[in-house]
Parts: structure tokens; C-alpha cells; sequence
């Protein structure tokens, strides 16, 4: 783990978590910022996507939680918006894209709970942030043919995750891209649905999403 990563993590996750009704550090005058280029940050976000088995569990989940909403959130970050960066090479920042299931298969889905957000259901820290992930994030409104596509497949390949709240996440997701990308998403969710047994929740949460119902 090179020097910088480390710093960079430490940047993201490693602050305390205030209470929901106060705002979080990255709200103060004072905040630490992060230099870095749009190249470096790609290469960052993507280390992190992919290591988020083993390289985010020094931290607890409320951090890694907020930390998320930081560097993934618009109104957190800008940090995501270098993945449209042309200054960046496209294949660099198409992996960074494709990382995204490791933080899902090798983090989510191991320390979120089965519960469903979009009900309210009461869950981990982390339900939080996984539900939310797509919404958040500038990745499902990109005007680049070759984003969407990288966006479209990830969201395919969460959906093969066994975990209810990973699959709601995937299914949020896909809903966001009604309007950008209507046939194809409709297509990943009817090949999924034709194959996949769902419980009567989750079943009608998908067939919502897939109509551009679901928020």
C-alpha cells in the first residue's frame, strides 16, 4: 500500500461520525482538503473500490459510511467527477467503474444487513450509503456513451450478488438510468427476473424500478 493511498484513506474515512442531525467534518470552514490531479484520483478511487475487502475494515462502519457519502456524493465531492475527465485515459477510468462490484461483493454484501431502505426497514451504518450509492454519485446521469455502459454492466453484475440489499442497491441504480438508457436497463432486469427468485418486497422494487418508479 503505497504512501499516498494511505493518506487518502485516512483523508476519506479516518474522522468521527457526528450525530445525524449535525453536520459532518467535511461541512467545516476548516476542512482538510485533498490536493491531487484527476488522474491520481481516479487510480485512488478505483484502489479503493477494489481493496474495499481488506483496506476498509480498520474503520467502522459508521466511518466508512460517511466516508462514502463524501467522496461519492455531489454535494460531498467533486472527487467522482474526474471519471468524466478526458484528460484521463477512458480504460483507466472504465476500471474504476468496474471496481465498483469489489466494493459491493467483498464489502457491502458482507457487512450490510438483508433489509430493504427504500421501506424504511432498520439496518447496518452501511445500508445507508449502498442504497444510496447510485443516486448520489454523478455516474448514472453521464453523457459518455462508454460511462453508461461501464455504469449499465455494473449494475448487472451487483445484481448477481446474493444479498437483498446489494440487489435493492443494483435495482436503484438501474432506475436512474430510465431516461439515458430505457431498453437496456429494462432488458438487465427482465433477464434477471427470469431467472432469479425474489420475495414479494423485493420482486415489486424491482418492478418499479424498471418503470423509472423508484427514488
Amino acid at each position: 500500500m503505497s504512501a499516498r493511498y494511505q493518506e487518502w484513506l485516512k483523508h476519506v474515512f479516518d474522522h468521527e461520525v457526528r450525530g445525524h442531525l449535525l453536520p459532518q467534518w467535511y461541512f467545516d470552514d476548516d476542512a482538510p482538503v485533498f490536493e491531487t490531479s484527476d488522474d491520481e484520483i481516479v487510480e485512488l478511487i478505483s484502489q479503493t473500490f477494489q481493496n474495499a475487502g481488506k483496506d476498509l475494515i480498520k474503520y467502522t462502519d459508521a466511518q466508512v459510511d460517511q466516508g462514502i457519502w463524501y467522496f461519492v456524493s455531489m454535494s460531498g465531492s467533486n472527487f467522482l467527477h474526474s471519471l468524466e475527465s478526458s484528460e484521463v485515459p477512458i480504460k483507466k477510468r472504465l476500471k474504476a467503474i468496474e471496481n465498483i462490484f469489489h466494493l459491493y461483493s467483498d464489502y457491502f454484501a458482507k457487512r450490510c444487513d438483508e433489509t430493504l431502505s427504500h421501506l424504511s426497514e432498520e439496518g447496518a451504518p452501511l445500508n445507508s450509503s449502498c442504497y444510496m450509492f447510485w443516486d448520489i454519485s454523478p455516474l448514472t446521469v453521464s453523457k459518455t456513451q462508454e460511462i453508461q455502459n461501464a455504469v449499465l454492466n455494473v449494475l448487472e453484475k451487483i445484481l448477481t450478488i446474493n444479498h437483498r440489499a446489494c440487489r435493492e442497491s443494483a435495482f436503484h441504480g438501474l432506475s436512474e438510468m430510465f431516461f439515458s438508457r430505457c431498453e437496456e436497463m429494462q432488458k438487465i432486469i427482465d433477464n434477471f427476473l427470469g431467472k432469479t427468485k425474489l420475495d414479494e418486497k423485493l420482486l415489486t422494487y424491482a418492478r418499479d424500478a424498471r418503470e423509472g418508479r423508484v427514488q
